[in-house]
């Protein structure tokens, strides 16, 4: 009996970015993180069905999302984080300082990035996970427990192109050789 190489690995690396050449690792995190797509179907019915009839079933919504817990909070990256975000980091200075943008700034095309997660199978083949157009609209959400560190639990939801609305914003791409 052979070993099964395509068991995906759970560790990995998550990544933020603009473009997918402008990515940042994510610092560390704790408690790792989830990938799915809620999907919502909508079964055609009519009458004397007893049950859901084949080829009367649609898929009328998709949402993809990935979901990372950062221990280490990097204060610069918090822009990238959240939308409508001040973060301000000065070199040489002593702090740094993150607010919010204020409620008349609007959410931007900035406040979208490209997210992925990249792991490994149990062969040393890539997997990788990609959301485009991705914000987090989760509000800031602090556990400040004794004893212990806080995790900035972080959900993105790809979003669609206005311009490309049934092109859903996400993929996985298994590679075929180890690397």
């Amino acid at each position: 009996m052979t070993v099964p190489a395509d068991i995906i690995l759970g560790d990995g690396i998550f990544a933020i970015g603009s473009t997918t050449t402008s990515m940042t690792d994510v610092a560390l995190t704790r408690g790792g993180g989830v990938f799915g797509v809620k999907r919502e179907y909508r079964k055609i019915e009519a009458d004397g069905d007893n049950g859901p009839v084949k080829e009367r079933i649609r898929l009328v919504r998709s949402e993809p999302f990935l979901t990372m817990k950062n221990l280490e909070i990097v204060p610069g990256s918090f822009d990238d984080y959240f939308p409508s975000i001040s973060a301000v980091v000065t070199s040489g200075s002593t702090s740094s300082t993150v607010t919010g943008a204020g409620l008349t700034s609007n959410i931007t095309s900035t406040d979208y990035n490209f997210v992925t997660w990249t792991g490994y199978n149990k062969a040393g083949r890539r997997v990788y996970i990609e959301l485009q157009n991705a914000i987090n609209l989760e509000n800031i959400n602090w556990q400040l427990l004794d004893k212990n560190e806080i995790i900035n639990e972080l959900t993105f939801q790809g979003c669609y192109l206005a311009t490309a609305r049934n092109t859903e914003p996400w993929k996985i791409i298994f590679t075929t050789t180890s690397s």
